[in-house]
Order: structure tokens, then C-alpha cells, then sequence
């Protein structure tokens, strides 16, 4: 089925030199192709792995790829997730000419948060308040325009601990008002 032991002793050595020939080279796709052959064949390839993650790094952080990063960023609808691709992106090239379109977006998602925390604050809900505030936050909005908001969820937490005692207090007083 698999040949005679001369022959895979062959491909073994074949498949190891183009792992070497592949990791040397810096090519991703023949590199990958490598990788899986080695792994066939039982040949040790994290020396090659961790090439491999270096390059596809390098390629994922190259100023090339920030237009797909920021488009696909903004097509999402997510400012949670729009928020940190336009951080990644600025690391890697602070003035590349799609950041500005992004910001807008991430502005609009902004407006849509603060909106959202407002109607929540007016329907008195601690809990939809805490997840749009820890939403609101982790989409950068700035911690001073929170304020209200977590002043706002204080007070809910604040109104629930009280009606919960009130309730525990009526509920004892009703219990002893009734004759035995």
C-alpha cells in the first residue's frame, strides 16, 4: 500500500528538504503547503510554524491590508468591533487615507449608543442600562459622557435594594396583622 521502506524513506527526506527550502524562501502559500506535508509524514515542523505565523502576522499588519481591515470593519455595523479595527489599523499606519471614513462611521455608532443609554435610562431597566453602558465603553466613548448613564444605574440599584426591603418589611407587617 505504502511502498517499500526505501521509498518512503525518500519522500520523508524530499518532503523535509522542501520544508527547509519553503521556510527559507518566505513564501506564505508554499510555506503552508510545506507544513502540511511535513505533518503527513510525521516530520517536526514548528520551527516552520512559527515562521509561518510570523509571515501571515507581517501580512495581516501590512499597511496593504488596512483598506480591507477598515472596510470590512465598517460593513460589520458593530462599533464594538469597528472601535478596535480602527485601533489595530492606527498602529500600523496612522494615516492611511480610509481612517477618516471609519471615524465617521464609529461617530454614527457613537450617536446610536447614546441614544440607546438614553431610552433605556427613561425605561428605568438596570439591566439593558448596564449592558448598553459596558457596550458604550467598550466602543470608546469617553468615560465623562457616561456620567449620567452610571449615575443613572446607581440610582436603579440604589431604587431596587430599597423597593426589595420595603417589600420584605410589608410582607412582615401584613403576616403579624393577621389574627391567629
Amino acid at each position: 500500500m505504502g511502498g517499500c521502506e526505501s521509498c518512503a524513506s525518500s519522500r520523508r527526506k524530499e518532503v523535509a528538504t522542501m520544508l527547509r527550502e519553503a521556510t527559507a524562501n518566505g513564501n506564505i502559500s508554499e510555506l503552508r503547503t510545506a507544513i502540511e506535508k511535513a505533518e503527513q509524514y510525521g516530520i517536526d515542523s514548528l520551527p516552520a510554524r512559527q515562521q509561518y505565523s510570523e509571515l501571515a502576522r507581517q501580512e495581516r499588519q501590512s499597511p496593504s491590508s488596512v483598506h480591507d481591515m477598515l472596510v470590512w470593519g465598517m460593513s460589520t455595523q458593530d462599533g464594538v468591533i469597528l472601535y478596535n479595527v480602527i485601533q489595530e489599523a492606527m498602529e500600523i499606519c496612522p494615516h492611511h487615507q480610509d481612517l477618516p471614513a471609519a471615524r465617521a462611521k464609529l461617530v454614527e455608532c457613537h450617536e446610536e449608543a447614546r441614544a440607546r443609554l438614553h431610552r433605556v435610562m427613561r425605561n428605568r431597566d438596570a439591566r439593558s442600562l448596564a449592558t448598553a453602558l459596558e457596550r458604550a465603553r467598550r466602543m470608546g466613548i469617553p468615560p465623562d459622557e457616561l456620567v449620567l448613564a452610571e449615575r443613572s444605574l446607581w440610582a436603579l440599584g440604589e431604587a431596587q435594594q430599597v423597593d426589595v426591603s420595603t417589600a420584605g418589611r410589608a410582607s412582615r407587617v401584613s403576616a403579624s396583622s393577621v389574627p391567629s
